[in-house]
């Protein structure tokens, strides 16, 4: 509704005219900006009720440029349209390009800790920016902060050491456990169970095969390391890895052609593979991501029975024997995404010019935050979401509407 029009219905009363003594608007009258000796008269309260009304983002955009008394209500109302928003925490100053991040862990340090081509740096938001390593391509870190263990990957080699001796600067080579080289990417599975220990799979994929190393993260006489569990091989290129539950992982192939979808199920016990999706379920998009050339990206578990698996132009849900479910609520982005992170309900696709962020629960885009970014953690479920501002350089974190800091930036 036009902003005139809207004010012709709330003056309409006689009472209301005569309080702020404007004539009621002729049905013939063309609509043009109110003259600014009458906006003048206008009381707050007939701002800030206009403003309400509207229920359009960029509109709100507008009005926040419209003048001083209309930019409080309008930025208010924009923040409780919004689902989440970048909160930059640390420029990294020029260290080599930031690779990957991590919250920092250790009380009282309030920052992150994170990954360049030159090593790992402790960033916080007095901007102070210690290296605690020298390293080349750090590319993957995870803090243990309980077992006080800390694994990085670095130039393909997966290291270990302890957390407490890399945050204190204290920390010397021969403190660093070199585990396995030509790796390209790990993945953990974190063990909320008593007693129970979390496991990392490290996996070295190339054009012919992949070759998973499954660890344990075992603690013994307060030393915590990496115990091989089982290491298995799979005939195909991977792209991505995620844990199911302690003894199944889901692999991302490169190359969907040869199983449906591109998403087999690894079983550490038995060593055997299977597709994900059920091949005889003709509701899958299976001749979509031929005719598209989607590719495979990421998998996530969505509560105890359900499964959502990311492709690079759609993503849609499945349930524990790979039949697609909540065939309505398959979500598609404006452009190809190569990045997502859940952080339920809200699934980020993170594209080239902007981060879309879509309800799973609704299975509808609920907003979209401009400019490129890339991800630089894989946040298990509460941890903060960190990516990097490509404009800027900045670590920033995605700070969402429950955030206690949310009404304080």
């Amino acid at each position: 509704m036009p902003l005139l029009s809207f004010v012709s219905q709330a003056t309409s009363n006689p009472w209301r005219r005569s309080q702020i003594q404007i004539p009621a608007p002729s049905s013939s009258s063309p609509i043009t900006p109110l003259p600014q000796t009458l906006t003048e008269q206008l009381s707050t309260e007939i701002y800030e009720l206009i403003l309400d009304y509207l229920d359009h983002t960029p509109t709100l955009l507008s009005c926040n440029l419209v003048c001083r008394s209309w930019a409080p209500r309008s930025k208010c109302l924009l923040l409780e349209r919004m689902v989440c928003r970048p909160l930059p925490i640390v420029a990294h100053g020029g260290f080599g390009e930031v690779l990957c991040a991590v919250p920092d862990p250790t009380p009282d340090n309030n920052g992150i800790i994170f990954g360049t081509r030159d090593g790992i740096y402790r960033g916080t938001r007095d901007h102070s920016r210690p290296r605690l390593l020298a390293c080349n391509d750090a590319a993957q870190i995870e803090a243990f902060p309980e077992e006080d263990f800390f694994v990085c990957l670095a130039g393909g080699t997966l290291m270990t050491m302890s957390l407490a001796a890399l945050n204190s600067g204290t920390l010397r080579d021969s403190d660093i456990t070199r585990v396995s080289h030509h790796v390209s990417a790990f993945t953990v599975h974190w063990n909320t169970t008593a007693g129970g220990s979390h496991r990392l799979c490290a996996f070295k994929t190339s054009s012919l095969s992949t070759t998973m190393k499954v660890f344990d993260v075992n603690t013994t006489n307060q030393l915590t390391n990496l115990v091989v569990y089982r290491e298995l091989y799979i005939p195909t290129e991977t792209r991505s890895m995620r844990f199911i539950n302690s003894t199944r992982v889901i692999v991302a192939l490169k190359k969907s052609g040869g199983a449906k979808g591109g998403f087999e199920v690894v079983d550490f016990n038995t060593a055997e593979s299977q597709s994900l999706l059920d091949p005889n379920d003709p509701s899958h998009p299976e001749d979509e991501v031929k005719k598209s050339r989607s590719k495979t990206v990421n998998f996530f578990k969505s509560g105890d029975a359900e499964y959502l698996v990311c492709y690079d132009k759609f993503a849609f849900f499945v349930d524990r024997s790979g039949t697609m479910v909540r065939g309505d609520e398959t979500m598609r982005w404006s452009q190809p995404a190569n990045m997502f992170a859940l952080r339920e309900p809200y699934l980020l696709a993170v594209c080239n010019n902007f981060i879309e962020v879509w309800n799973i629960e609704t299975g509808k885009r609920a907003h979209q935050i401009k400019g490129g970014y890339a991800l630089l953690n894989t946040p298990k479920v509460g941890e903060t979401i960190l990516a990097l501002s490509l404009s800027s350089g900045e670590i920033t974190e995605i700070l969402f509407h429950d955030h206690p800091a949310w009404d304080l930036q």
